[in-house]
Order: structure tokens, then sequence, then C-alpha cells
């Protein structure tokens, strides 16, 4: 079964993209210290991390650099800071895909995937 990590200061939003995932066969997690997130992500070995930009303490951008440091998970970007600039600096900080908030189920679960597929 594919691990998801997620990684949403909004615990209505992270429940139900983790309730989305577990829909789908996923077993998800989503991150309970926004200060340890490489921490939690090595615990749970994910496959997949969906994260957030706007985080309290470090934005996403920063654990995406951390992330990558200790996994080739794909990082699929969820947020509402959705500029161009934003998705651009998404991307070039090591993450693979962005989809903006707000954000349709079946599309994330979509995107989700065909990230597990690679």
């Amino acid at each position: 079964m594919y691990r998801i990590f997620v990684v949403e200061d909004d615990r209505t939003i992270a429940q139900e993209v983790c309730r989305l995932a577990e829909s789908w066969g996923l077993e998800a997690r989503c991150a309970r210290d926004l200060r340890a997130v490489t921490e939690e992500a090595a615990a749970f070995a994910p496959h997949l991390i969906i994260l957030d930009i706007a985080l309290p303490c470090f934005d996403g951008y920063y654990w995406c650099r951390e992330l990558r440091k200790q996994t080739n998970a794909p990082i699929l970007f969820l947020s509402s800071a959705s500029d161009n600039m934003n998705v651009i600096m998404a991307m070039n900080f090591g993450g693979d895909d962005f989809i903006a908030k707000p954000f349709d189920g079946g599309v994330l679960m979509a995107k989700v995937q065909a990230m597990l597929r690679r």
C-alpha cells in the first residue's frame, strides 16, 4: 500500500486530503508537528508528500529543500499561493507538481495516482 504524507496547517484540509487518499486505498498521515516535518516523514517513509507553502515556523519551500535531502519521493504542492512566481519557486525548490486551492478532490487524486505510477 502506498503511503502519503500530508503537510498542511489547516486541520480541516489536512484531514480532508487524508480521508480522500484513504478512500482511494492509500495509507495517509497528516504531519502532527509542523516543526518536525523531516523527522515525521523519515519515520513514515512516504511514497508521496503533499505540501502547503504557507506554514507556521518554516514555509513549504524550506521543508521541500529539507525533505529532498532525505527522499526522492514526489512532492506535490497544494497551496492557495498559486500565482506564477509561487508555482515556479515550488518547482525550483524540488517540487514535482502544483495544485491550487481550492482544489477538486478527483483532480488531486488523479495527479497523486499518476505520480505514484512513475
